[in-house]
């Protein structure tokens, strides 16, 4: 009735992707340099997608529960389903009759400009707009209407809900897999440029950045888990997830640098000489802004009545409203390059995040607790508390040998 067909897979066969690039000196200038291009690009579906639409189809995997007395004792086995048995109501996984493949156009321009003959400071703009992108969504969901909830001690809050009546009354959840996601990311990066020479280089960048998109995903394939969370939250209302991407930085500064301390060559003494030479300092220092995440309901919360207890947010508030704090990272490393015979050995010693800074990359996201009872919403006072970080600082040390 849908147009599902559990028994075919739609090929996308159109997939022309034509690419322009050019890059102009202008004037004859070779000190500076202007480039751009455009193209278009085609992903690919993972197969994880396509197997689960072929298996999970209702067919192939149903579930019947037996509790207490309804269980056989060993070695006895059912020959029918028995009467009293939990027949439940299938979700399955169907392929979209329209879909296609991941498309991204791709524009850029950029302008090079040597300062010195070392030295050169460049400047460029990336346009990325994703379209028909893949997501999962529940197509066994009713009409909405308005409904309120009770915030503890501040009024009420609206929110819309949907009907227990399904489209398709004997599944659970129809999950499609579907072309119908969209992203646009802008970004400027300026960097700074120290080509080697006198034994050092260097190059600093800093990138402004913003991606928007209505959270596409190419793994939501398990109902019932933490993929749940991966859904949008309305399947009629997919614009309402419109919003800087999981994966938004807005600003990023890097600075990457090598000094090769190769200064021991003016030193008469043999020993010392041997002792200050193959020297190498580098490293990697960067900062970030933080990403952003989503006021949510939990993980057991079905507060619009979709099927789904993990995707829902809190009510009156967009998505991805609110940011994880800043990241900043110091990564040295020291070498130090040691002639025996026919070899180079080369000991290293690096570490990562050396000042043991706490760059927390997840906070707690339950904005409300729920009580059906009462239909009342609560605040949390640990939302937004840290839960995770990328790492404290790491000390490694190791020896290469070069022949």
């Amino acid at each position: 009735a849908a147009g599902y067909q559990t028994n075919k897979i739609h090929e996308d066969k159109n997939n022309v992707a034509p690419r322009f690039g050019f890059a102009w000196t202008p004037g004859g200038n070779d000190r500076t340099v202007v480039r751009g291009g455009y193209g278009v690009f085609y992903g690919r579906t993972p197969a994880i997608i396509y197997g689960t639409a072929t298996s999970n189809n209702g067919i192939n995997v149903q579930t019947i529960t037996f509790t207490g007395p309804l269980i056989p004792p060993y070695p006895n086995i059912y020959p029918s389903i028995p009467t009293g048995a939990v027949l439940p109501k299938p979700t399955i996984f169907v392929m979209d009759p329209n879909y296609q493949n991941p498309k991204v156009q791709q524009a850029s321009l950029g302008v090079d400009h040597a300062l010195t003959p070392d030295l050169a400071v460049s400047l460029n703009l990336l346009h990325v707009h994703g379209d028909d992108l893949t997501r999962s969504i529940d197509r066994n969901v009713g009409t909405e209407s308005p409904a309120t909830a009770n915030v503890a001690g501040d009024g009420t809050v609206t929110y819309l809900k949907f009907s227990n009546a399904r489209p398709f009354p004997n599944f659970s959840r129809v999950i499609a897999a579907e072309s119908t996601a969209k992203s646009n990311y802008n970004g400027l990066t300026v960097e700074f440029i120290k080509r080697y020479s006198n034994l050092w280089q260097a190059r600093l960048a800093w990138t402004y950045g913003h991606v928007l998109d209505d959270r596409p995903d190419q793994t939501a394939v398990v109902p019932s888990s933490f993929d749940d969370s991966k859904f949008a939250q309305d399947p009629l209302r997919l614009f309402d997830d419109y919003a800087s991407g999981d994966n938004d930085v807005r600003h990023r500064i890097v600075l990457s640098a090598v000094w090769n301390l190769d200064y021991a060559g003016g030193i008469s003494n043999s020993f010392w000489r041997a002792l200050a030479s193959g020297w190498t300092l580098s490293g990697i220092v960067f900062f970030q802004t933080g990403q952003p995440y989503s006021a949510t309901m939990g993980t057991n919360v079905d507060l619009n009545n979709d099927g789904n207890a993990r995707n829902d947010r809190a009510p009156e508030v967009g998505r991805n409203t609110f940011r994880l704090p800043s990241q900043f990272s110091v990564n040295p490393r020291i070498t130090r390059d040691i002639p025996i015979g026919p070899v180079d050995v080369q000991l290293i010693v690096e570490a990562f995040n050396v000042f043991n800074a706490k760059n927390v990359n997840l906070a707690s996201n339950t904005f409300y607790s729920y009580s059906a009872a009462t239909n009342t919403l609560t605040p949390l006072a640990t939302f937004g508390s840290p839960l995770a970080s990328s790492g404290p600082r790491i000390l490694q040390l190791a020896a290469k040998v070069i022949f």
